[in-house]
């Protein structure tokens, strides 16, 4: 029975979607407001799964909200971290990672290598959606994002180029990085800071 009203929940939403694209065409406020939507449903559709799955007592989820910071565009809200059974112990899920929370000061290649005892890579940040969001809950940490030098670009540990912004500090010459609150800002990577690991579910 609860399925059914997940999916009609689901379906209605979908309507209600279109009928507001139609209303007001080409605007951003139009935009955001089916996206907040979207968001909240798919929230809603993952709370009903937990819920269902509520009987295994081997799964467990507790949430620890944070507040969304507001802008012009977009109202002030909340998110969710789900502490789930999927991850492992001490560890925290957020969209599809696990992740955990360090409390040890490292260099940035002893963090890498920590984290790598652990089967999981020092922290990375896919997009700015995930670093506010872990920027709300994390105290200054590193990133697995690096660089040969200044004239190089940043790099991930996965070997991408890395895309998001990273502020410069005042010499400009260091090779790592850190997420500082809502945002990233170079490093030298023999400074110790803390370390967080994370790794896909």
């Amino acid at each position: 029975m609860d399925n059914q009203r997940v999916i009609y929940s689901e379906m209605n939403l979908a309507k209600n979607s279109k009928s507001q694209q139609r209303k007001s065409k080409g605007t951003k406020s139009s935009i955001s407001e089916i996206e907040q939507g979207i968001t909240y449903a798919e929230l809603n559709l993952h709370n009903a799964a937990q819920d269902l799955q509520g009987d295994d007592k081997s799964y467990h989820c507790k949430a620890t909200e944070t507040k969304k910071p507001s802008n012009t565009s977009q109202a002030a809200g909340t998110q969710k971290a789900y502490h789930c059974g999927q991850c492992p112990e001490g560890w925290f899920t957020y969209s599809t990672n696990c992740y955990s929370i360090g409390k040890e000061f490292k260099t940035w290649n002893k963090s890498l290598m920590a984290c790598a005892s652990k089967n999981s890579s020092l922290l990375y940040i896919d997009n700015e959606e995930e670093m506010i969001f872990l920027g709300s809950l994390l105290h200054q940490s590193w990133i697995g994002v690096f660089r040969n030098s200044s004239d190089h670009p940043w790099m991930s540990i996965n070997g991408s180029t890395f895309e998001l912004q990273i502020a410069e500090t005042a010499s400009g010459k260091h090779k790592c990085a850190i997420l500082h609150s809502d945002r990233l800002q170079s490093d030298g990577c023999d400074s110790s800071k803390i370390y967080h690991c994370k790794h896909k579910l």
